[in-house]
Parts: C-alpha cells; sequence; structure tokens
C-alpha cells in the first residue's frame, strides 16, 4: 500500500516513488475526496450551531412572550 503525507502546503509527497500515473491519479482523487468529505462535515457542524442559535433565540422570545401575557 502506499503511503501519502499531507505536507501544510497540502501537497501530496510520495513515499513510494514507484507510483505509476494511474495509481497517482488514484491517490490525488482520494484526497480530494477526503477533502471533500472534511469540508461536507465543517459544513454540518457549522449548520446544526446556526440551527441551535435560532431555536435558543426563538425560546427566549417565547419565553418573554409568555411572561407578558401571564398576568
Amino acid at each position: 500500500m502506499n503511503t501519502v503525507h499531507i505536507n501544510h502546503n497540502a501537497t501530496p509527497t510520495y513515499l513510494n516513488e514507484s507510483l505509476t500515473p494511474m495509481s497517482m491519479n488514484e491517490e490525488l482523487v482520494r484526497i480530494r475526496i477526503q477533502e471533500a468529505q472534511r469540508f461536507a462535515e465543517e459544513q454540518r457542524m457549522a449548520n446544526r450551531l446556526a440551527s441551535a442559535q435560532r431555536w435558543r433565540r426563538l425560546a427566549r422570545w417565547a419565553g418573554r412572550r409568555a411572561a407578558r401575557f401571564d398576568l
């Protein structure tokens, strides 16, 4: 199995120099897929946070409204 290390520049460093052009392309595709999955997970987390903030704001508004009408 080929080992790929990603440095901070996101440029793959191949430890196995006998890679064929096809397997190098496959490695690049695999890396892009992993990056896309990581981005999708970050987007899901951001959406969950935004949703929680909206529900919290709505709950505060509903609490204030209920307190106003609860004499």
